[in-house]
């Protein structure tokens, strides 16, 4: 079964509204628009997505990236970056952003794909978050 990587269309927005539950549905319909999230699309349906920001308003941060419970394991979530970093490159950034909580286990993919700490923040009552940067150029 081949997965696409693509901007999503019309028919991915219902199941965006209801899986990615960390931004308001006017809010990613705006990022979507933007041409800020990508899908990962077998031949029926959403198997991940990554959306994406900028950090002060120049630098891409990629705020979400998630891959379906039962498709994990299979390089989907590194497809999804490298496919992001790509066009981060060819769009003219050297370098782009990342987070994730100290709790999860999103730090060990992010390290392996080249990107390093770069800072923290410490919210009251939250896990430490780590702040990732990763060097395009080269």
């Amino acid at each position: 079964m081949t997965i696409d990587l693509r901007a999503p269309d019309e028919r991915d927005l219902s199941f965006l509204f209801q899986a990615d539950v960390n931004v308001g549905q006017e809010e990613l319909r705006r990022v979507v628009d933007a041409g800020r999230v990508i899908v990962a699309v077998d031949e029926t349906d959403v198997q991940g997505w990554l959306r994406w920001g900028l950090f002060w308003d120049e630098i891409p941060f990629m705020n979400m990236v998630f891959v379906q419970e039962h498709r994990r394991g299979e390089g989907l979530g590194t497809r999804l970056i490298q496919h992001w970093e790509t066009q981060q490159r060819v769009s003219g950034h050297d370098s782009v952003m990342t987070s994730t909580l100290a709790n999860e286990q999103a730090q060990h993919l992010y390290r392996r794909l080249g990107y390093v700490d770069c800072g923290c923040l410490l919210l009251p009552g939250e896990p430490l978050e780590i702040l990732f940067t990763k060097s395009l150029a080269g």
